[in-house]
């Protein structure tokens, strides 16, 4: 008795966070075609310089497995600490055109960031979710300031 009462209880809360889930993404696309044709285009650009970034974040982890794995083996240190800096870096990077997408819709979250849809998700709009997105920017900051270096690096390296 007691597995099937637990089994309903965890099948109702995945029915709820679809629900949770369905009601968001409805607010969100509301919200989003009330916007001009200009804010539409740079929230696309930015979904897609979101997916690349990710990416990047996932080479530079394979990469720092790489170094860690030829640090452990023959024991040298040459690359190991910078594969795992430029892996920080990536992922200070990744959060650089979350912030950016907020300031452009004053709304957050908006769909770029990952939110966890256990409960209802509560979706901001006006002009103080600029300052959010400031923050969340200017945490992006240090891995913007060195991706192109970065990238420029791994892509003389693997070419």
């Amino acid at each position: 008795m007691k597995t099937q009462t637990k089994l309903q209880t965890s099948m109702g809360g995945e029915e709820t966070m679809l629900d949770h889930k369905r009601v968001y993404f409805e607010t969100f696309k509301a919200y989003l075609d009330k916007q001009p044709g200009i804010v539409k285009t740079l929230h696309k650009i930015l979904k897609v310089f979101a997916a690349v970034n990710f990416a990047l974040v996932a080479y530079f982890f394979v990469t720092g497995l790489y170094w860690t794995f030829v640090w452990i083996t023959t024991g040298a240190l040459d690359q190991l600490g910078v594969s795992w800096a430029n892996y920080g870096l990536s992922m200070s990077f990744l959060v650089f055109p979350w912030g950016l997408d907020i300031m452009l819709l004053r709304a957050w979250p908006t769909e770029l960031q990952p939110i966890s849809y256990s409960k209802p998700v509560v979706f901001r709009t006006g002009p103080m979710q600029i300052l959010a997105g400031f923050g969340i920017t200017a945490a992006g900051g240090p891995g913007a300031a060195n991706m192109i270096r970065l990238v420029s690096e791994a892509l003389q390296k693997f070419l």
